[in-house]
């Protein structure tokens, strides 16, 4: 009996390992933004088509444009349009820009209330690992597996409840790795600017 045991004991730990991972991942690349970790960035993102799916999101903050999905209607106007039309490509610039190994991080720290926001910060690098993990857990919408392969997680934002950051990992021969990230508000935008300034940083 004992081989079996084995092999049952083994399959067990194995999916355990592998059910845990995508999670793991997730909790680094927070990590490595919130530490200006560039290198670990570097490797645990799939920049082109992260960027490629963040675009939209910027897009509609700074630009305060409606949701396609809760307002068709007000999406397909003129007006609507024009802006997107205008704006569009300053958007991508400031993506492409900063969406980076070593921007990303640097979004973190020169959000417009980060001085407000930085003891706060400070107070939860004190806290137990544990404690640190279950908070970061707390603001978890969703997450489950899509396929063998690929893994979806929806977060909350820390300081503003009414986002939400949409994330896709999928596995790859180097382990799992970021490769989509969206941002949905619950309700609608109020200070686009604010919110452009701020989009990347309150989730890590």
């Amino acid at each position: 009996m004992k081989p079996v045991y084995f092999v049952v004991g083994f399959a067990a730990l194995a999916a355990s390992i592998y059910i845990g991972s995508p999670f793991a991942t997730a909790w680094s690349i927070r990590e490595a933004v919130r530490n200006g970790n560039a290198d670990y960035l570097s490797t645990a993102i799939e920049w082109p088509t992260v960027r490629e799916t963040l675009k939209p999101s910027i897009a509609r903050i700074a630009l305060n444009l409606p949701d396609p999905e809760s307002d068709p209607a007000a999406s397909t106007g003129l007006w609507t349009r024009f802006k997107a039309y205008l704006g569009q490509s300053a958007v991508d610039g400031l993506v492409d820009k900063y969406v980076t190994p070593e921007g990303l991080p640097q979004l973190f720290t020169l959000r417009a209330k980060y001085r407000d926001l930085v003891a706060s910060e400070d107070e939860a690098k004190t806290l137990p690992i544990m404690d640190r993990i279950s908070r970061a857990w707390a603001r978890v919408k969703r997450a489950e597996f899509t396929s063998a392969t690929s893994f979806e997680i929806d977060m909350e934002d820390k300081f503003d409840p009414t986002r939400v950051y949409l994330g896709k990992l999928e596995l790859r021969p180097a382990g799992w790795k970021l490769t989509e990230l969206r941002i949905k508000f619950l309700t609608a935008a109020k200070n686009a600017v604010q919110r452009f300034t701020s989009a990347e940083q309150g989730a890590l």
